[in-house]
């Protein structure tokens, strides 16, 4: 079965640029529980717009801050459950 993990992660971004989480959250318009929901998988969905205000903002693309793990397990035949 595979499996897609998706990781926001803005910490290292925002820390290079000085900029806190209440910052963005300040000038993007976006809410600042949004953006801790993102930061902690809590989310379950995210708007482009979201998206494209943080890129706009942080001067970044979505790959600085945006990851996809995939994690394959594979599933034994005639496996005991």
């Amino acid at each position: 079965m595979n499996t897609q993990m998706i990781e926001f992660n803005l910490d290292e971004i925002l820390a290079k640029r000085g900029i806190t989480k209440y910052r963005l959250a300040k000038d993007t318009n976006i809410a600042h529980t949004t953006i801790w929901k993102l930061e902690t998988g809590k989310a379950q969905r995210v708007g482009f717009d979201v998206l494209e205000k943080i890129c706009v903002r942080l001067d970044c693309e979505l790959t600085d801050f945006l990851f996809v793990h995939k994690e394959v397990k594979a599933a034994k035949k005639g496996a005991k459950k």
